[in-house]
C-alpha cells in the first residue's frame, strides 16, 4: 500500500468513525434531531420568510441577547423552568448558525458536536488518559491556555481576542493570557498599587486639561480594576452587569418620588434624593 492510498484509508476510517459517533449521538438524543429538522424546515423554501433571511451577521444580536438573558436568569436564581427555557434560546441560536453552515457545505450541527468532544477530551487528559501526570489546579490552567494557543497556530497568546466582545471581557482575556505565560503582578497588593498609581495619572491629566490623553488614563484604570477583579477570580463584565441592573433598581425608586412630588407641584432636592436613595438600598438589604 503507497502513501496516497494509506492516507485515503486512514481518511476513510476517520470518516466511519465521524458518522457512527453521530449516529449514537442523535440515537441517545432523537429530540436533538428534531430540533434540526425543525429549523431545516423553517429555512426551507416552503418554510418562514424571515428564517430563510437570516445570515450569521443578522444573527449575532439575538445571540447576544440569548446569551445574556441565560445569565440573568442563572443570576436571579431562577435555575429551574425559566432557565431551561433561555438556555432553548440560546440553543436555537446555534442550530441556527449550524444549519445556514450546512446549506453553504460548509460544516453541520453534528460537525459541531463532534468537534466540541474532542476537544474537551484533548484538553483534559488528566480526565481522560490514565497515563497522564497529575497537576495543580492553576498548572492545568496554564496547560489548558497553552494547548489552546497551539491548536490554533497563532503567533501570539493575544492573536483571536475579539475587537467586538464588551471590552471587560477583552480585558480579562487579555490579562489572563499574558498570565499564562507569567507575565503578572506576584501579589494582589501590588494590583491595588497599580490602581492607585493610575488613579493619580488620571488626576494629573484632568489638571492638566488633555481630553485626549483623560482618556486613555482612565482607560488604564479601567483595565487595572479589570485585573484586581481578576486576581478574586471575579468577571469584571458580570459584576458590572449586576451593578448597572442594581442602580437601576434603586433609581426607580428615587424617580417614583421625583413624580410623586411633581404632582404635588414641588421638585426634590439632591439631598431629598439622597434619602430615597438610602432607603431604596435599605430595602435591598432587608430582602437579603
Amino acid at each position: 500500500m503507497n502513501k496516497c492510498d494509506c492516507h485515503r484509508r486512514k481518511q476513510h476510517d476517520a470518516n466511519r468513525k465521524k458518522l457512527s459517533e453521530t449516529k449514537v449521538f442523535l440515537e441517545l438524543y432523537p429530540c436533538m434531531e428534531q430540533l434540526i429538522e425543525i429549523i431545516a424546515k423553517l429555512r426551507s423554501p416552503e418554510g418562514c420568510p424571515w428564517d430563510r433571511k437570516q445570515t450569521h451577521e443578522s444573527l449575532i444580536p439575538y445571540l447576544l441577547e440569548e446569551s445574556w438573558e441565560v445569565i440573568d436568569e442563572i443570576k436571579d436564581g431562577k435555575v429551574g423552568d425559566p432557565l431551561k427555557e433561555e438556555l432553548g434560546d440560546l440553543l436555537l441560536q446555534v442550530v441556527l448558525h449550524a444549519q445556514i453552515a450546512k446549506e453553504d457545505s460548509r460544516f453541520t450541527f453534528q460537525d459541531v458536536i463532534h468537534a466540541i468532544s474532542q476537544k474537551m477530551v484533548n484538553r483534559h487528559p488528566h480526565v481522560f488518559d490514565p497515563q497522564s501526570e497529575k497537576f495543580s489546579e492553576e498548572e492545568l490552567r496554564q496547560r489548558w491556555h497553552q494547548q489552546k494557543f497551539e491548536e490554533s497556530g497563532r503567533k501570539s497568546v493575544m492573536d483571536g481576542i475579539s475587537e467586538t466582545v464588551p471590552a471587560l471581557m477583552s480585558a480579562l482575556k487579555i490579562g489572563q493570557r499574558a498570565a499564562s505565560l507569567g507575565f503578572d503582578w506576584e501579589s494582589v497588593d501590588e494590583v491595588w498599587d497599580k490602581i492607585q498609581e493610575e488613579i493619580q495619572e488620571v488626576k494629573v491629566e484632568i489638571e492638566r486639561e488633555n481630553k485626549e490623553k483623560l482618556e486613555e488614563e482612565i482607560g488604564d484604570l479601567i483595565f487595572a480594576v479589570t485585573n484586581l477583579a481578576r486576581h478574586y477570580k471575579i468577571n469584571p463584565e458580570i459584576a458590572l452587569h449586576k451593578a448597572n441592573k442594581k442602580f437601576k433598581s434603586r433609581f426607580v425608586q428615587v424617580e417614583e418620588a421625583i413624580q410623586e412630588a411633581k404632582k404635588s407641584g414641588k421638585e426634590l432636592s439632591l439631598e431629598e434624593m439622597e434619602t430615597h436613595w438610602s432607603n431604596a438600598k435599605k430595602k435591598e438589604s432587608e430582602k437579603i
